[in-house]
């Protein structure tokens, strides 16, 4: 806890409430790294994080710890969580929601210059989900993702947090004793055995033949399938394997039918595999695409965690 931080335990009711609709806003949606946590962990996690910076002191701010990404990820709207949770916490879940409109640069930088000028609740916050971030990168990083892109990743975190320090001591010891350890660990690559990451299924025992992948792309945009579509597909494959079986099919996820294509490709390397799936997120405009390695799912994404 905090040094000299009030104890006063919030709302139980309120705080419940925020929690059952977070985990409903976000039921579908896991973590992007490679163990595929559900994503209502991160939001618990971080709630931790500032209640224990607070002492519980401040109910908003961890209500708005539950929902700070139900903006931006999915279709609530800032008047709906003004009018379940109040303006204040509607505020500091702005203040922490991005534009997803603009391309990712333009958003790291916008991140960083506007982070001075929050508010002391949203800048709590946004620490405590950078704790939780990196350390999901530590224990379970994207698939695929070479050292030098996660030390990226983790030096853009610690840009953020130097430009929203001040409110709060506690939170930004705690992130910096974070990053270092994340550091090490991605320097000494302690996350090589966490089940699911790359380096636990880099080179099947395939024994007689070659093992057989199998990549959903899984039109997350739930647009019509074109011709052009799968011959953009077989080019795309045919410049790293050599054989490839693709078709379409019909799948439900998000609470919709969509119609999707799926590519099934023999190789003994799992990397490329991976490689080819984040290349196809780039090319199809995918949020992630799926993949079967050794037996199990995996989301593939392009984009930074967090």
């Amino acid at each position: 806890m905090a040094e000299d931080a009030p104890v006063r335990l919030p709302d139980p009711r309120r705080v419940m409430a925020a929690l059952a609709f977070a985990a409903r806003a976000h039921a579908n949606q896991r973590r992007k790294g490679a163990a595929q946590e559900p994503y209502i962990n991160h939001l618990i996690e971080v709630a931790e994080l500032v209640a224990e910076a607070t002492g519980g002191a401040d109910e908003d701010a961890l209500i708005a710890a539950l929902l700070h990404d139900v903006v931006e990820d999915t279709p609530v709207t800032a008047d709906e969580l003004a009018a379940q949770f109040g303006a204040d916490v509607a505020r500091v879940v702005i203040e922490n929601s991005d534009d997803m409109s603009l391309p990712k640069d333009v958003r790291r930088r916008a991140r960083i210059e506007a982070a001075p000028r929050k508010s002391a609740r949203a800048r709590l916050v946004k620490a405590a989900d950078l704790i939780s971030n990196l350390r999901a990168m530590a224990a379970s990083p994207p698939a695929g993702w070479p050292v030098d892109r996660k030390l990226g990743y983790l030096e853009g975190c610690r840009a953020l947090m130097d430009a929203a320090r001040g409110p709060n001591p506690w939170i930004e010891a705690r992130f910096d004793e974070t990053a270092a350890e994340t550091e090490r660990a991605i320097r000494e690559d302690h996350a090589a055995d966490v089940e699911g990451h790359h380096h636990a299924l880099a080179q099947l025992d395939s024994g007689a033949g070659q093992p057989v992948h199998l990549i959903y792309l899984p039109n997350t945009e739930r647009r019509e399938i074109a011709e052009a579509d799968i011959d953009k597909l077989c080019d795309r494959i045919a410049r790293t394997f050599p054989s490839a079986t693709i078709q379409q099919a019909e799948a439900i996820f998000e609470g919709a039918r969509r119609p999707i294509l799926l590519a099934r490709i023999r190789t003994d390397s799992t990397d490329a595999i991976v490689a080819l799936a984040q290349r196809l997120c780039i090319d199809f405009q995918q949020r992630f695409v799926g993949v079967e390695l050794d037996g199990r799912y995996v989301r593939i994404y392009a984009d930074d965690t967090g």
